[in-house]
């Protein structure tokens, strides 16, 4: 009975469950990122996110360029 309590006990954490539970609360916090962004009169809120991917990806692209 003993060996049993113990095959529990590592089956609830086995790494595939923990990558399981990890998923899961990334596509919570996405999720929620997403519709804080989108709800209600927010919209300047989506406008000034891409302005900024915008100015990072030229600051990016624009650092690769130099010799």
């Amino acid at each position: 009975m003993h060996r049993h309590a113990i095959t529990r006990a590592t089956r609830s954490t086995s790494p595939s469950r923990q990558c399981g539970q990890a998923s899961v609360e990334y596509l919570v916090v996405a999720c929620a990122l997403v519709i804080a962004l989108l709800a209600g009169d927010q919209v300047p809120a989506v406008t000034a996110l891409i302005a900024a991917l915008k100015s990072c990806f030229s600051a990016y692209s624009f650092a690769l360029s130099l010799p």
